[in-house]
Order: structure tokens, then C-alpha cells, then sequence
């Protein structure tokens, strides 16, 4: 596993703190920068990789140092403050090293250290080799290895820029230990076709962290099922990424692998609503970009967002004006951003937007997200067609789809099986309504409810109270959206 060291500091770590604090530690380390990302490099006089420095980040909003690092971080965190990462090569020499540069730069700039490891330990450190990237750990032909120690796994930017290199032609998989839970970003991403979690077991075995199953490696695939057949080329990336076909965790036969012990811990689960949201903007609206986020969280949630970032953290506090700001600088290429609530206050949530420009330069923003509950009986599911109502009226609405999950209240997830996400209801915007026409909308296996008035006219299909289960909720949802795409192309 890797090694991480975070110095929060009270001054920023520019350039010459940097090299002040590096020269007066040892003036034999070799720095330089990594020619692909920026990030300083620190070798030993063999020209080995000891420790790889990220550039200082202002810290705007606290709570995410709370969030990622646990309670204990935040005391005594400077005001004003920097987040200053490291990744350290996992034996004794980089957890020294990276120990001993965070030290050094929190006696000189003021300030505390936090690791991933506190007993030193740094699991399978066999794993680790030098790559081309300074994320990846390991590599395959089709896959790369990006392991971590930590309790909690964000979206960070070293991650953000491995995923950037190398998704589109690697599955990207990170190794965690069992203890380690993953943000809903993160979860979100090793959940789609380019990414795999890979939990190491205490007796030394790998499992999927999402589906339960024995993985081992594969000098092709990198970490791939136990039983997965791999001998067709065609079909072998697709088994590699999410199992044998058709498998579910939990099924019992002679001819598939069961889900790896304590997987399927029956302990009870908080609830999670999530929420994907699109949008179409005109292009001259883009200042409008995030308040629909604002709507949601402000009625579902209790409080707006306090940070947001290209990555985790997301140390910037939330400002519309700077996230169009962003956003601008990089059109037209497609933006990412995540954002977060405040700790303490309402319900946790959290998520990411992406905004990309379409045909005729509208921009189209893409909002997903979810909000935990201690108590289902908490969740506002009588809330949703008012919050409907509200993105439709400001013009905020293109197609609306909410989910309930069992998963803890703190957005964080552990390597068990926590069930299927179960429909909620689905909602249709204005635009779509006047496009399809309302009879031809609210047509189709759920009757649609009709919210709102004139050219504000949206419809919110329930599916919870409809169906009778779970199974009959899912095969509601999947018509309704069937009929919904039909009729559009009509």
C-alpha cells in the first residue's frame, strides 16, 4: 500500500519554503519536478524515488479536513491554513523521509502532520514498483494499481490525473485495505466500466469491494475474479472489469465463486437518496451553472454546499461565480467538479457536476449526487415534487431520476454488500413535456403527475408506493424510462 503524510500548515508552501525546508533536512536529496504533472520528486543519491510532494492548497472550507482525515486532524489546524500532501515509497526509507520532510515543513510554516499509517505499517509493500506516473504502483497490460492505506479514499488529484492518463485505455483499480471506506465520488467512479476496488484481505487474499468477489491477478487484466475466463480477447476486458457474466453477490452454485467472508454482513444500513440531474443551459446562462445543486440540497438536505474542487478536497468554498469561472477556463473541454455540505448541519451530502457544451453551444450539466439519513423515516421523500417544481420554474430541469440505497449517513462505503439502489420516482422538465407533448408524456406503466402550470409544466413519475417490491420497482423504472426515450424520438 502507499504511504500518505498530509502537513496542514499555517504559511504557504511556496517554492522557496519548499527548497528552505528540503536543504535544511538533508542537502543531499535530490529534487526535481515529474515532467508529465508538476509534482516535486525527492530521490536518494542512488536517484531512487523516496517521496513524491504535491503543491500546497489553501484550506477555505475546514470541514473537509474533518471529512477525509477524521475528527482528530482538526485539532489545533491552523487558521489560515495549506494542505500539503506526500506519497511516500512504502518501506522504512520513503516513511522516513516523508515523515521527516512534513516535520520539517510544519516546524518551519507552523502547523500539524497527519499519515494513513500510524503504527508504520504499509500493507503489501512487495507490490510496489516505480512507473511512469506518480499515482500508479503497478501496471498491467490492460490495468494500473493505484493502492491506499487510508481510512478514508477521496477522488483526490492524484487519482483525478491517473484516471486522466490512463482511463481510457487501463481499467484504473484501487487497492485499499478492508478498513478503508470510500467517498461517494470515488465509489461512484471504481463502480463504472473503467474502474475496480480491490480490497486486501487480513489473511492476504484480494476481493472486489463491490460485489464480493476473490480476485487474483493477472499480468493482463491486472486484478480480475478468480474464475473469470479470460481466453476470449473480445470478452476477456469486459469479464475483467465486472466479473463472470451474470453473477450477482451472494448467488450459491457449483460454478461460481462466493462472496468473500464478512462481505455480506447482515448488520442493518443507514439510507442514502441519490439523485441524477440534467440540465440544459443556453450558453449565455452559464452563470446559472451549480443552482440547481442549490435547490436540491437547500430542500432535500437542509443546508447549500460549503466546498467545492476539481478533486477531494474540495477545499474552495462554494461560489457560483468561481465555479463558471472554472469551468469557462477549460470549455470547451468537458469539467468535472465535486462539492460538499457543511459537517454538523442538516444531512450530509455530496457529489459532482459536469458541465460539457453541446450541439448549438448549450451547455448541458449533469448533477449527481446523495444525501444520507440515520433514520429512513427522515428521508423527504414528500419533498421531491416540490423540489421538481422548483428546478422546472427556474428553468433548471431537463430529466430528474432518484434512487434510495441502504449505505451509512456519513456518505462513506465499506467493502459489503449493501443491496440494489431502489427507484424513488423519476421527473421530466418543461422542455421535455413541450416536446413530446403532456399526453404522450404522462402516458406510459406509471401514471405521471402533472407539477406546475404553462410553459413551467413538469412530470413526476412515483414509482415508490407503486411497486409491491424492489424487482417490480427496478422493472418499473427501467419501462418508464423505455417509454419516455421511445416517445422522444417520435
Amino acid at each position: 500500500m502507499s504511504y500518505d503524510v498530509v502537513a496542514l500548515v499555517a504559511k504557504e508552501p511556496d517554492a522557496p519554503a519548499l527548497t528552505r525546508a528540503l536543504t535544511d533536512l538533508d542537502p543531499d536529496l535530490l529534487v526535481g519536478r515529474h515532467g508529465d504533472t508538476g509534482v516535486l520528486q525527492v530521490r536518494d543519491t542512488d536517484e531512487r524515488l523516496l517521496v513524491t510532494i504535491e503543491p500546497g492548497q489553501r484550506v477555505e472550507t475546514r470541514d473537509e479536513v474533518r471529512r477525509l482525515l477524521e475528527d482528530e486532524a482538526t485539532v489545533g489546524l491552523p487558521d489560515p491554513c495549506w494542505w500539503v500532501e506526500l506519497r511516500a515509497r512504502p518501506d522504512a526509507t520513503g516513511r522516513e523521509t516523508a515523515h521527516r520532510i512534513a516535520d520539517a515543513l510544519a516546524l518551519r510554516l507552523g502547523g500539524l502532520v497527519w499519515t494513513s499509517s500510524p503504527d508504520g505499517s504499509s500493507g503489501d509493500a512487495d507490490l510496489w514498483e516505480e512507473t511512469a506516473h506518480p499515482t500508479v504502483e503497478h501496471t498491467a497490460r490492460h490495468a494500473v494499481v493505484v493502492a491506499q492505506d487510508r481510512e478514508v479514499v477521496g477522488f483526490s488529484s492524484w487519482l483525478n490525473d491517473a484516471v486522466g492518463v490512463h482511463g481510457g485505455e487501463h481499467v484504473v483499480q484501487v487497492l485499499t485495505p478492508p478498513t478503508s471506506r470510500l467517498t461517494y465520488a470515488l465509489r461512484t467512479f471504481l463502480a463504472g466500466p473503467l474502474g475496480r476496488w480491490v480490497v486486501r484481505g487480513e489473511d492476504g487474499t484480494h476481493f472486489d469491494g463491490l460485489t464480493g468477489l476473490a480476485l487474483r491477478w493477472d499480468d493482463e487484466y491486472g486484478f480480475v475474479p478468480e474464475r473469470a475466463d479470460l481466453s476470449d480477447p473480445k470478452g476477456a476486458l469486459d469479464e475483467a472489469r465486472h466479473g463472470p457474466r451474470g453473477h450477482k453477490p451472494g448467488e450459491e452454485d457449483a460454478d461460481r465463486p462466493d462472496a468473500h467472508p464478512g462481505f455480506l454482513d447482515p448488520d442493518p444500513m443507514d439510507t442514502q437518496l441519490i439523485l441524477d440531474l440534467a440540465v440544459l443551459h443556453p450558453s449565455e446562462a452559464e452563470s446559472r451553472l451549480g443552482r440547481a445543486v442549490e435547490i436540491l440540497t437547500e430542500r432535500l438536505a437542509g443546508p447549500a454546499p460549503t466546498g467545492w474542487g476539481p478533486h477531494e478536497p474540495t477545499l474552495a468554498v462554494w461560489d457560483r461565480e468561481r465555479l463558471t469561472a472554472f469551468v469557462r477556463d477549460r470549455s470547451p473541454r468537458r469539467s468535472l467538479v465535486h462539492f460538499t455540505g457543511p459537517h454538523g448541519v442538516g444531512h450530509p451530502f455530496g457529489g459532482t457536476l459536469r458541465v460539457e457544451t453541446t450541439g448549438g453551444e448549450r451547455v448541458g450539466e449533469q448533477v449527481s449526487m446523495a444525501i444520507g439519513f440515520e433514520d429512513e423515516d427522515d428521508v423527504p421523500f414528500d419533498a421531491l415534487p416540490e423540489a421538481v417544481e422548483a428546478l422546472a420554474a427556474e428553468g433548471l430541469l431537463e430529466g430528474l431520476q432518484v434512487r434510495r440505497f441502504r449505505g451509512r449517513s456519513d456518505l462513506t462505503y465499506e467493502p459489503r454488500w449493501a443491496g440494489l439502489a431502489v427507484p424513488v420516482g423519476v421527473a421530466v422538465g418543461p422542455a421535455r413535456v413541450e416536446r413530446i407533448g403532456l399526453r404522450r408524456v404522462q402516458a406510459g406503466p406509471i401514471r405521471g403527475t402533472v407539477i406546475g402550470e404553462g410553459a413551467g409544466r413538469s412530470v413526476w413519475y412515483p414509482v415508490l408506493g407503486t411497486a409491491e417490491s424492489p424487482t417490480r420497482a427496478l422493472k418499473l423504472m427501467h419501462a418508464q424510462l423505455g417509454h419516455l426515450a421511445m416517445v422522444g424520438r417520435t
